[in-house]
This record gives C-alpha cells, sequence and structure tokens, in this order.
C-alpha cells in the first residue's frame, strides 16, 4: 500500500499549483497593501498643500494654526490618530509642511509602513502679497514676458505676476532676480540654462487699479507740436502733437498733471530730465512717452492729493500699442505706471534705479538693461498690502 502510495501520479498538479499559488497570492497581497499606502499617502499629500495654502494666506500669528486645522479636517478625521503634521513658518514669507503616517498592511497584518508627505523641498505654499507685485501683465492671449540675454533685474522684494495662457505665457533667455514669477499659463520657455523662479499654472493678481484711478477732463490744447533745446522748464497742462527735446540739455518738470494727447514726448540722447511730484495721463492710443539715447530721467510721483503715487496712467478701453524705453542712463521712477494697453520694450542699455515703483503694462519685453526696483507705494495703497494668492512651488 505504501509503495502504492508513493508512485502515485495523480492529482500531482493540483499540489504543485497549490504550493506555487502561495508566493504570487503574497505577491498579489503585497502589491495590494502597498497601492493603498501609496494612496494613503496622496491623500496625505494633498491634505498637507491645502493645508498650507490655506495657513499662508492668514496672519502670521494664524498661519499654523490654520494650516493644523485644514489637514487635520481633510486628512486626520479619515484616518484618526495617525498622522503627525508639522508646520514651519519660513523667513522668505512661505509656510512650509511636513506630515507622516503609519499604514497597517491588510495582506501581511505582521507588518505596517510609514508613510511621509513633505511640502518643503519638495512642495511649499508661498502667499503673493499684492503690495510685493511690482511688474503686473493684464494680456492674457499674448506672449505676456520676453526676457532676452543680457538682461538685469534686481528685484529681490518683488514678484512678477504674467497673466498670459498664450501657448507661450513667457519666455526666459536670462534668469531675473525676482522673488516668485506666477504664471498663469502652463507652456513657458527656458533657454540657456537660465533658472528664473518661476510658478505656472498661478493664481495671478487680478488688475486692482483698474476702477481706481481718477478720471480726467481733458479741455483743449495749452501747448502744439513744441520743440526745445538747451535748459527748459516746463508747467503742467494738455501737450497736444508731437513735443520733441532734440541736442541736448535740461529740463524741469514742474510739479502737477501733465496730458498728452494725439502725439507724445519725446527726449532725445543728452537730455536730463526731473520732475518731483508729476503726472503723466496719456489720453488715447497715440500718445506716449519715448526715451531715446543715453537719457537720464529721474521723475517721481505726488505723495498726496488726487493723483498720489501715480506717475503715467491712461483711460480704460484703449487699443493695444507699442511703448518703447530705449537707452536710460542712471535713471530713476517712483510711483505706478498704470499702463494697460501698452505693449512696453526695454532696449538698448538702460540703467534704472527705482525705489518704488508698481508696473501695469499688457506685456513686456526686456532687452540689455539693468534695473534695480522695489515695490512701490501705489501697490500698498491700492491693495492694502492683502494677500491675494497663494500657491505651491516646487
Amino acid at each position: 500500500m505504501f509503495n502504492k502510495f508513493c508512485h502515485a501520479r495523480e492529482g500531482n498538479l493540483a499540489v504543485i499549483f497549490a504550493l506555487a499559488a502561495i508566493p504570487v497570492i503574497g505577491t498579489i497581497g503585497a502589491a495590494v497593501d502597498f497601492s493603498k499606502a501609496s494612496d494613503v499617502r496622496s491623500q496625505m499629500q494633498n491634505a498637507l498643500d491645502a493645508a498650507v495654502l490655506a495657513g499662508v494666506t492668514q496672519a502670521s500669528a494664524n498661519q499654523v494654526s490654520t494650516a493644523s486645522a485644514v489637514f487635520d479636517g481633510d486628512f486626520s478625521k479619515k484616518f484618526a490618530g495617525s498622522s503627525t503634521p508639522s508646520f514651519t513658518q519660513n523667513a522668505n514669507g512661505s509656510l512650509s509642511g511636513t506630515a507622516s503616517t503609519s499604514v497597517t498592511m491588510s495582506f501581511l497584518p505582521a507588518f505596517s509602513l510609514t508613510v511621509n508627505s513633505t511640502a518643503n523641498p519638495g512642495r511649499q505654499a508661498t502667499a503673493s502679497p499684492a503690495a510685493s507685485v511690482c511688474i503686473l501683465l493684464l494680456n492674457q492671449t499674448k506672449q505676456g514676458l520676453l526676457v532676452n540675454s543680457g538682461v538685469v533685474l534686481n528685484a529681490p522684494t518683488c514678484d512678477v505676476h504674467v497673466a498670459s495662457t498664450n501657448s507661450t505665457a513667457a519666455m526666459f533667455n536670462s534668469t531675473l532676480g525676482v522673488r516668485t514669477i506666477c504664471i498663469k499659463g502652463s507652456s513657458i520657455t527656458k533657454n540657456g540654462g537660465v533658472t528664473p523662479p518661476t510658478v505656472t499654472n498661478c493664481s495671478t493678481v487680478s488688475d486692482p487699479f483698474a476702477s481706481r484711478m481718477p478720471a480726467v477732463t481733458v479741455g483743449s490744447c495749452d501747448f502744439n507740436n513744441q520743440t526745445y533745446n538747451g535748459s527748459t522748464t516746463l508747467n503742467p497742462g494738455t501737450y497736444c502733437g508731437w513735443t520733441n527735446f532734440n541736442g541736448s540739455g535740461t529740463l524741469t518738470l514742474n510739479p502737477g498733471l501733465y496730458v498728452i494727447k494725439s502725439g507724445g514726448m519725446t527726449f532725445n540722447s543728452g537730455w536730463t530730465v526731473t520732475g518731483a511730484g508729476v503726472t503723466f495721463y496719456l489720453v488715447d492710443q497715440n500718445a506716449t512717452l519715448t526715451f531715446n539715447g543715453n537719457v537720464n530721467a529721474n521723475l517721481s510721483a505726488p505723495t498726496s492729493g488726487t493723483y498720489a503715487n501715480i506717475l503715467m496712467f491712461e483711460p480704460t478701453g484703449l487699443s493695444n500699442s507699442n511703448l518703447p524705453i530705449n537707452g536710460t542712463s542712471g535713471s530713476s521712477f517712483t510711483g505706478l505706471m498704470y499702463l494697460p494697453s501698452r505693449d512696453v520694450t526695454i532696449n538698448s542699455v538702460s540703467n534704472v534705479t527705482s525705489t518704488k515703483v508698481t508696473m501695469v503694462f499688457s506685456t513686456l519685453i526686456l532687452n540689455t538693461m539693468n534695473w534695480a526696483i522695489s515695490p512701490g507705494a501705489a501697490s500698498t495703497a491700492l491693495s492694502s498690502g492683502t494677500t491675494t494668492s497663494a500657491y505651491l512651488s516646487r
């Protein structure tokens, strides 16, 4: 009987299959367990992202408590008592977070797996206060920003917001020295190894100035098609046609409102232009201010009154037009430059130090230039320095 049993071959396939199934089932079980851990990590990462985004928009004293409450609601309530989040307020105004949890295996109950998520350095939430937006580019359909080689922009406390959703929303051939470049679109181009601090799919601020510009009643022309040479002093008024400053000379602009209508002011090489407490109002799309060659311009907006903090502005609804700035030397602009219909190009070697400036254009092209800027008083006055957006940077 025993010999027959030893030599029997019936049922071997079932035994072999049963033995082989053990590692197969174990492998499937492990895959299911790791899939479960991956799902938990994904949910924890999403909760952590939401937490830092919510926290960073609050006042400094409430950031960590807000982030903790949001994380607790999004994740800890689903996995009670299993998570350990930690949030850190950083010197640059950002809020970072990390979290970990232990996931018990279903098929391998003797084991547990620790999963970690981080908002720093993998992800980091950064608030973008409106007061720190030094450059806002509003055109959504055209390429909003082009930075060519030879560009130096030193603005470490400034944000640049680009509202373009064009197939190429922005192109960089130089690295800008700004805090953050927030780009609404998803596609940008970086050439030559440049590393601008860009964030795509970012919530750019809406135009905070559109409904707050003072109304201007444009009367008859005070000056028509004037040409100046040598030392000149101008008074506020309505300037029609072209006002040209030829040769070289010194121009002093007395404080007040300069209305530019159906033409423009053209400052040619060799002029030094000084104006404290001045505002330029560009009435129509043909009205321009043009700086050519080696111009030294020091212009600052009024600090009080109807046009406080406004250096340049225009009415709403103008068609797009170009505005070049060609070569300035040792210049300074202080105040709000609100020209939402203008496609601005800064050409040649332009050296500008502006301690308080806010620029709102349609689009911007930066060629060879060396600018140093910081946020302007206009941003603070019109937005009250409130946080208007927050985004995840990687």
